[in-house]
Formats: structure tokens, C-alpha cells, sequence
């Protein structure tokens, strides 16, 4: 029989992993396996934080999961002890799913050992022996099930109660975002939330602004931290400091247009707005854009690589990334692009493929300068480009009001399924507004994909891009050339789809003299800069 005591801690909410419960539950552990003789293997003991087992979270997604599918490995040792604090801890499912789990650990030959007082400890052999063993068990189950059924139904009845309060006009609580400030009538008492009034603070609302605005020009979390502690505008945290989690919780906080997420549900018009709701739904696609193609580098004080992601080997595909040269000799470190797949062997296209080097010094200020100089409305053709920038917008604004309906569909079809009457009107009702939506956002998007195909929004973008240039050459200080160069890396991206790259010419073993760059445009436009062009 081994030693071998692997303990199991989880809690389902952040309120309780902020209190005492994890501690708790490791140290009941570890006094259980000191009076025992247990040795604790901590290689082996998990947790799921803020993972519920009620809906076999922890099952699915979580460490338990892991935990069963190394018991199937035979990764776990047979008679070792698996230490929990209750059974509500290694589940909260109906009984039955419950009991898989309890008979899957124990049938492979592992006792599990709940610290109740006095603690039990759970074996094939004594429930074999013991009939009434599993009984307790299966009622603990069931008890544990019944619980969250219980407090779900609480918290549901909760939310409907908020949502409706909500709707009504009524300030739930007086904690609002930062930017809001929440005051009370002294002679008509503070409990009463139809007397509770909401406006904004003219100060925090500047910075709101002014941290949009760097946003939606490309500019990163942290760039944007590092101006506002460099003009020394104070954090609305008790820290005095501002973080890149919370600078992206304001971006994408639907308070900016006066909403509140309640259950899953925007109510709009809950508190004064900042922006305007198509322009949030706008921000936030171009975050998640931003976020998706990756189009800077976070680290480091400077953004070394303003093409990021959009830079390909014109001989076999692969990536063309950057890496450092250092000569010691000469006591400096010269940046390159280079092939990937070359560099690791692993090219996009399965051929071979040669470490030719482009030198970043030299790439960089011949796109830029090409591209800057380029007259863009002659590639494209003139157009308006508010037009598709509004189009834009407007697409944003479809797609954010479809989630809004998608949410409250999947909102009403669990009310139904739990017997709520009188929901399959208002289910067929958000039915027909979500047909309705996402015919008119196929609509709009192909509208979009023809503006841009038309006018590809370059004009501006590229004299964007030419007033940025400018302005970088003369900056000297770190953090304002780090947010202009996110925002140039930022305007390329929102213009140029590809950058091909090839350093030899057309042959992989020609000469340096002979390279030349091809440029596919967002727009489907293409450009060549000719190898005495690059030189």
C-alpha cells in the first residue's frame, strides 16, 4: 500500500479564493496526511480556482478533468489517497453524474478521504462491506446538487429582479465606473435607487477621451500607460497606478455608451455615455482586429518591427521575422529579417529554403518612404473615405446589436427550459429580430467589402501615415516614439494586407542587388518595388 496523498482544493467564485477558503482546504489537507502518515505529492495535487462543479466545469474544462484522464493513463498509483474537503468540493452535478466520477477514482483502486468530522475515507473494500457507505455518499451527493440548484435558481431570480430595476430608470447600487460619479438625495434617503442620480466627472471624462482617442489610432495598453504616468495623470485605483488589464476593462466597458451587462444582457441607457454606442461597437472591433493580426511588438521600449505579421518569404512562404546580428568585434547588435521556415527547418511549403538576410536599418526606410510617397488615389482611385469609415461603423454597430440578441435568445431559452411560463412569444419575438439582424449585417458587410475593394480607405491612411513619419523623425523621447511608432505600425496594417519579401531576387541563390518587395494591398491592389528602388 503507498504513502502517496494527492490533494484536490477548488472554489467556484473569486469572492471565496479572495477569502480563506484555499488555504483552508490545503491546510485541513496536510494535517489529514501528517496524522495519517501520508506523504502529500505535491507534483500530483491540483486545483481548480474559480471553477464551478456544478456544471462539470472542473470535469470539462478543469484540472479534476486532467486528474481522471491520468487515472485512465494509469499515471496514478493504485492505493494512493486523494485528500478533498467535502464531496461538494469534487462535485455539485446530479447525483448520478456525481457518482461516475466517485466510482471512476475508486474503482481505480485510489481512496478518497472527505474531512468531515470525523473524516471518512471512501475504498472499493469498505463500500463493498459497507452498503451504507455509498448511501452517505450518494446523499452527500445529492445534497450537494440540491444546494447549487437552490442557490442558481436565487441568483437567477436576482438577476431578473435587476434587470428590471434596470430598465426601469432605477441606480441599483451607488458603485459605478470610475468615470461616474453616483449621488444620493440626503432628504429622500439613500436606499430608495429611483433616488439615486448618475453624472459624469468632468476631469476622468478628458482622460477617457484622450485614452479612445490613442486606441483607435493603433496605440497599445501599455504606450498608453506609459504617457499617462509620464504626464503624471493619477490612477482611479487605490495603487495610484494604472494597468494594462484595466485599460482594456475601460475600452470595453458598455458604460462608454451608458450601458450595464446585467446576466448577459446590455441595458442601455443605465448610465450617462461618453461615446456614442456605434462608436464603442467601433472601438471594439478594432481592438479585436489589433488583437488578432498582432501588429506590434509589446515588449521591449521601442516597437522594432512596425510590418509585424504581414511580412511573408516570397520563396517558399513562410514568415519573415526578426532576429539580432551581434558583432563583437565591433560591440553592436544590427537587426534582420530572415525566413522562419528557413532559420527552423520547417517551411510553409515543405521546401528548402536559404537564411537570406534583409537588414531591418535598410528594410524599414525604404517601405516607409515608399510607402509615404505613394499616391495612394491614384492605385485606388479617389473616393470619400468618411463614407467607408462610417460604413464601418455602422457594420460594428449591426454586429453588436446581433450579440445583444443572440445573448437574450440563449437568456430566454434557459428560462423556458427551466418551465418559465409565457417566454415563447417573447423567444419567437428576439427569433425574428435576429433573422432581421443578420440579413441586414451580411448586408452591410458586403457593402463594406465593395467600398473598400473601391476605395480601400487609403487616401487618408496614407496621409496619416506621411504625418506620422514626419513627426517620428523629430521625437526624441521614448514613450512618444513608442506610441507614434504603434500607431505607424497600426496605419500600415489598416492599409497593407502582405509584404513579400524577396532578398535575392527571383532565385533563391541570386545577389543582394537583385531583391525587390511585392505589396498586396487591402483592397486587393498590388505594387512591386523594383530591386533599384530597395538599394
Amino acid at each position: 500500500m503507498t504513502n502517496i496523498a494527492i490533494s484536490y482544493a477548488r472554489y467556484s467564485s473569486v469572492i471565496q479564493g479572495e477569502g480563506d477558503s484555499l488555504r483552508r482546504q490545503a491546510e485541513a489537507a496536510a494535517k489529514y496526511a501528517e496524522a495519517n502518515g501520508l506523504v502529500i505529492d505535491h507534483a500530483r495535487s491540483f486545483r481548480d480556482l474559480g471553477v464551478s462543479a456544478w456544471d462539470r466545469s472542473n470535469v470539462n474544462k478543469g484540472a479534476l478533468g486532467l486528474f481522471l484522464q491520468a487515472i485512465e493513463r494509469k499515471q496514478i498509483p493504485v492505493g494512493a489517497t486523494l485528500i478533498i474537503e467535502s464531496f461538494d468540493r469534487l462535485s455539485r452535478a446530479k447525483p448520478m453524474d456525481a457518482l461516475g466520477i466517485f466510482t471512476q477514482i475508486i474503482n481505480a483502486g485510489i481512496t478518497i478521504v472527505t474531512l468531515t468530522q470525523p473524516p471518512r475515507a471512501f475504498t472499493r473494500k469498505t463500500l463493498d462491506d459497507n452498503p451504507f457507505q455509498l448511501m452517505e455518499a450518494v446523499m452527500d451527493m445529492h445534497r450537494a446538487n440540491a444546494e447549487s440548484t437552490r442557490k442558481s435558481q436565487l441568483v437567477s431570480a436576482a438577476w431578473a429582479s435587476k434587470k428590471v430595476l434596470a430598465q426601469s430608470g432605477a441606480l441599483m447600487s451607488g458603485r459605478a465606473p470610475h468615470w461616474i460619479e453616483v449621488s444620493v438625495d440626503p432628504q429622500r434617503g439613500s436606499k430608495d435607487p429611483k433616488k439615486r442620480t448618475a453624472r459624469l466627472i468632468p476631469e476622468r471624462v478628458k482622460v477617457i477621451k484622450r485614452i479612445i482617442k490613442q486606441a483607435k489610432e493603433g496605440v497599445g495598453n501599455a504606450t498608453i500607460i506609459r504617457q499617462l504616468h509620464a504626464d503624471k495623470i493619477p490612477a482611479w485605483s487605490a495603487s495610484g497606478l494604472w494597468q494594462p488589464s484595466y485599460i482594456q476593462k475601460l475600452l470595453t466597458n458598455p458604460a462608454l455608451y451608458g450601458g450595464i451587462k446585467i446576466d448577459g444582457e446590455i441595458i442601455e441607457g443605465y448610465y450617462p455615455a461618453v461615446i456614442k454606442k456605434d462608436e464603442f461597437h467601433f472601438l471594439c472591433s478594432l481592438r479585436s482586429d489589433r488583437a488578432t493580426r498582432k501588429t506590434t511588438n509589446r515588449k521591449g521600449g521601442t516597437v522594432t518591427n512596425l510590418f509585424s505579421g504581414l511580412m511573408k518569404c516570397g520563396y517558399c512562404g513562410s514568415s519573415m521575422n526578426v532576429a539580432g546580428y551581434k558583432s563583437l568585434a565591433k560591440g553592436y547588435e544590427r537587426k534582420y529579417v530572415a525566413c522562419h521556415g528557413a532559420r527552423t527547418n520547417k517551411t510553409k511549403d515543405g521546401s528548402e529554403c536559404r537564411m537570406r538576410m534583409w537588414f531591418l536599418d535598410e528594410l524599414e526606410p525604404t517601405l516607409l518612404f515608399w510607402l509615404t510617397e505613394l499616391d495612394y488615389s491614384k492605385l485606388v482611385g479617389t473616393g470619400k473615405t468618411t463614407d467607408v469609415d462610417e460604413a464601418r461603423i455602422k457594420l460594428a454597430d449591426l454586429e453588436g446589436d446581433l450579440s445583444g440578441v443572440i445573448t437574450k435568445l440563449e437568456n430566454v431559452t434557459a428560462a423556458i427550459e427551466d418551465g418559465a411560463k409565457g417566454m415563447t412569444k417573447r423567444y419567437n419575438e428576439l427569433e425574428l429580430q435576429q433573422f432581421r439582424l443578420e440579413k441586414l449585417v451580411q448586408a452591410q458587410r458586403d457593402q463594406v467589402v465593395t467600398m473598400t475593394s473601391r476605395e480601400g480607405g487609403g487616401a487618408s491612411r496614407m496621409a496619416g501615415l506621411r504625418v506620422i513619419y514626419k513627426q517620428l523623425r523629430d521625437i526624441k523621447d521614448d514613450t512618444e516614439r513608442r506610441a507614434l511608432r504603434e500607431r505607424l505600425s497600426a496605419a500600415i496594417n489598416s492599409a497593407v494586407n502582405q509584404i513579400t519579401l524577396y532578398p535575392s531576387g527571383h532565385s533563391r541563390s541570386g545577389e543582394k542587388s537583385d531583391r525587390f518587395i511585392d505589396i498586396a494591398f487591402s483592397n486587393g491592389a498590388t505594387r512591386r518595388i523594383e530591386a533599384e528602388e530597395v538599394l
